[in-house]
């Protein structure tokens, strides 16, 4: 069920998210006080404030567009089960993966965009490689923030499409179409 919901996907297809948090990680990539506030932080620190982010926003996507199946009122509690736990690895997935692509992006974009020599007045230190890193990695992790903002401006049925593409149905359901395997498309 995961890989048929395509988890590489999820932020490509959330286009509401997927604008806020390029946006806000523009803005981040130019902002001299998230690269100061990211010089002070440590590796656990950063760690603590990604995964912080990544379980929001994912927390956000569930309850705000009703993902989660409740298994105690079907006849198939353990299909609901499945089904719920097929959810969270693809938003797992697919955060983790955007969190990635993300990062290499922000990085790529502050080696190109924010001198040293700016970067360096403003830290009021030499700015090596792990300055550049550590301010991407805040900035990444701000941006994934303010994408559950952008998450927000989707549609329940945008959101339930793009994370629940393959989704078996209970015995007895009237829709059998939706129990059959996606088709390959060209983009995938």
């Amino acid at each position: 069920m995961v890989l048929a919901n395509r988890p590489w996907r999820l932020v490509r297809d959330l286009s509401k998210v997927l604008v806020a948090i390029v946006g806000s990680a523009g803005f981040f990539v130019v902002n001299s006080n998230a690269w100061a506030i990211a010089d002070t932080q440590d590796v656990g620190r950063l760690v603590l404030i990604a995964v912080v982010a990544l379980v929001g926003l994912g927390a956000w996507l569930i309850i705000a567009h009703s993902l989660w199946e409740n298994s105690t009122r079907t006849p198939d509690p353990a299909l609901m089960r499945r089904i719920n736990i097929a959810t969270l690895l693809t938003l797992l997935m697919g955060l983790l993966f955007a969190y990635l692509v993300l990062y290499a992006v922000v990085l790529t974009a502050m080696a190109l965009v924010v001198p040293s020599g700016s970067m360096s007045s403003n830290l009021s230190h030499d700015a090596v490689f792990e300055d550049y890193a550590a301010a991407a990695w805040f900035a990444t992790s701000m941006a994934i923030v303010v994408g559950a903002i952008g998450s927000g401006l989707e549609s329940d049925d945008e959101v339930r499409e793009t994370i629940s593409r393959y989704r078996p149905q209970s015995p007895g359901t009237q829709d059998e179409s939706a129990s059959a395997a996606p088709s390959p498309t060209s983009d995938d």
